[in-house]
């Protein structure tokens, strides 16, 4: 008995430093943004591939994380208001993602209070979309990493697509 609550206890410590889970990250964003909507990976390269009807695509990460890697066409803006100033229109279909989705979650709840109409969120943003080994790019072209952004959150998407090993 004393074996099972050292190793509960050993491995809740671990993973609470090292780690975090899908459902977690999900819980978190649905809980402090819960008027946002989401578009999942496959809708959103279905989208993507229709040309005239294809969202704006907001990368709200730091530019040193959109160097890295970004979705094909994506434009990297953090804030709200300063896609706000870029999109003037508040019918543009735009959808914003960033590492796992909760900071773009805080952009998406910002655009919605400035009074966009027709804004989403990618679920689980780029790390799901460089799981499913969807399109990514950089200035040379095309790549398969991402930036971890940290050990945390880091360990939601596989190793071997990290650009660096996070501290």
């Amino acid at each position: 008995m004393i074996k099972i609550l050292f190793f509960a206890s050993v491995s809740s410590f671990f993973f609470g430093l090292f780690g975090v889970d899908w459902e977690s990250v999900d819980q978190k964003i649905d809980r402090e943004f819960p008027g946002i909507s989401f578009v999942s990976t496959a809708e959103l390269n279905q989208q993507i591939q229709t040309k005239p009807a294809a969202p704006v695509i907001i990368d709200v990460r730091e530019s040193d994380e959109f160097a890295v890697s970004h979705l094909p066409g994506a434009i990297n803006v953090q804030t709200g208001d300063a896609i706000a100033s870029q999109l003037p229109e508040k019918e543009t279909p735009i959808v914003v993602y960033c590492s796992v989705g909760y900071r773009s979650a805080e952009v998406a709840a910002r655009l919605e209070e400035l009074g966009y109409t027709n804004v989403r969120n990618l679920r689980h943003s780029i790390f799901e979309w460089a799981e499913k080994g969807m399109p990514l790019q950089n200035q040379g072209g095309t790549t398969r990493k991402v930036h971890p952004f940290n050990r945390a959150w880091g360990s939601l998407v596989d190793s071997e697509l990290h650009a660096y090993d996070p501290e």
